[in-house]
């Protein structure tokens, strides 16, 4: 491991050479920046839910965003400032709502607690080798994981088991990316850890994607994660993320989603955390579609749902768009467990299912 550090290190010294060397050569011959404007996006998400166990928190069970139920609740508000790299840029994402609180609940802050309200705030590079090779350095959302932090831009308003439990939400730290070709990409990573702000231990977190497109219509993605995460701990965690999207008619689109994960435990074994989740959605006219999704997530140590169990949820979503700007979706959803992990009208973990009604709407600009 410690030759895996060194090598760490020295490819981010080899990383902090090029930019002093490259960038600003690259920047004093780009003086023209009328044509690379700074951009300015946004959104606002909100929703009400209704679960049916009634449950007495009023909370709805292995969900993330999505948990408050029988009240309306602000999930997301954020604006984006970006300036593209040509070949020099910027994105900063300042983010507020329950979803921020989610996102950093489990976050090493420190005294850093300003930054739980910046989703995201990176510098980008272009380094004009071979086909360009792009760096960015920050706060950035993880790169695991077939669905996002935004609604918007998933098929479904609530997120799968696998968002919530089997990934991280985001890193601090840098990351190269290069086209091979048209057809494949790489990128590689290195973090501070998972959902950390401030390093945990002495180790970094590494990490890597390739995507591949042999076609319009196909593209697979693989991802993978791993280090120490537990405070002052050197035992690994490893999470293998596959996506798989395909687009099979015009109006058809199906992606699939597995990953496994395992952390090493003192003093033996290993906790394992596995599942698949397979989304669909159907255009029916340019303002409205429809969604589905089925997943089975399996826990089998409870390291990250807190039981040994396996669950299980359907998704259907109908969506309609006002004016392009306003998306609301009417969603169903059904969990259910092998074992009573949800709550009941009394406060009392009784049951093994849980059926919940929600209505969302997101603004975008």
């Amino acid at each position: 491991m410690n030759k895996l550090i060194l090598t760490a290190k020295t490819h981010l010294g080899m990383l902090g050479l090029f930019l002093l060397i490259f960038v600003p050569s690259i920047q004093a011959q780009t003086k023209d920046t009328t044509s690379n404007p700074l951009q300015i996006s946004g959104m606002f998400d909100l929703y009400y839910s209704k679960n049916f166990n009634n449950p007495a928190s009023h909370i709805n069970d292995f969900r993330n965003f999505d948990i408050y139920e029988n009240q309306f609740d602000i999930n997301l508000a954020k604006v984006t400032f970006q300036k593209l790299a040509s070949p020099v840029g910027f994105r900063i994402d300042l983010a507020f709502g329950h979803a921020m609180d989610i996102v950093n609940s489990d976050a090493s802050l420190g005294t850093e607690k300003s930054l739980r309200n910046i989703e995201q705030a990176y510098l980008t590079a272009v380094i004009p080798v071979g086909n360009g090779l792009t760096i960015n350095a920050g706060k950035m959302v993880t790169h695991m994981g077939g669905e996002v932090i935004e609604s918007a831009s998933n098929i479904n308003y609530s997120r799968s088991l696998l968002f919530a439990y089997a990934i991280p939400y985001f890193h601090v730290g840098a990351c190269a990316s290069y086209p091979f070709s048209n057809q494949f990409t790489a990128t590689v990573y290195i973090y501070n850890g998972w959902n950390n702000i401030v390093d945990n231990n002495k180790d970094k977190t590494l990490g890597a994607e390739i995507v591949w497109t042999p076609s319009s219509t196909f593209t697979f993605i693989q991802n993978w994660i791993g280090g120490p995460e537990e405070p002052n701990g050197t035992k690994k965690r490893h999470v293998f993320d596959t996506i798989l999207n395909y687009q099979a008619t015009d109006a058809l689109f199906v992606t699939l989603n597995a990953d496994y994960g395992q952390e090493a435990l003192d003093p033996t074994g290993y906790a394992i955390w596995k599942g698949a989740a397979f989304t669909g959605k159907y255009t029916l006219t340019s303002v409205s579609a429809l969604g589905a999704r089925g997943e089975y997530y399996y826990d089998q140590s409870g390291f990250t749902t807190g039981t040994a169990q396996a669950l299980k949820e359907i998704t259907l979503t109908y969506e309609y768009k006002f004016a392009n700007s306003l998306i609301t979706r009417l969603e169903f959803r059904r969990d259910w467990s092998d074992q009573n992990t949800f709550e009941d009208a009394n406060g009392m973990i009784t049951k093994n299912n849980q059926s919940t009604i929600l209505v969302g709407s997101i603004y975008t600009f």
